[in-house]
């Protein structure tokens, strides 16, 4: 079935960088995006974008602990980061 979806520029370049890495095209990419989403929320009965599994998220030093203020930090991002870090160990070691 074809659709026509309006996405921010933001969402389509991070989505086009991530296929890109993947070695997919942006339908593919976005395909199995909703397809993962689709099948998460359907076994698990959430909707969490992480379903129920385990993340693991970085240690953030300070030279002054108890005063880094994250109130306003996209974790999300930095998810997205470390994904993109982890396909591409992959891509390098074929």
């Amino acid at each position: 079935m074809q659709t026509t979806v309006n996405l921010p520029d933001s969402l389509y370049q991070k989505s086009e960088a991530l296929a890109a890495s993947r070695g997919a095209t942006v339908e593919q990419f976005i395909v199995e995006a909703v397809k993962k989403e689709v099948q998460g929320n359907l076994s698990s009965g959430t909707s969490s974008a992480y379903g129920d599994r385990e993340v693991e998220l970085p240690v953030i030093r300070s030279r002054r602990p108890g005063t880094l203020d994250l109130s306003h930090f996209d974790f999300d991002d930095l998810l997205a980061w470390r994904q993109r870090l982890d396909c591409a160990r992959v891509v390098r070691r074929k």
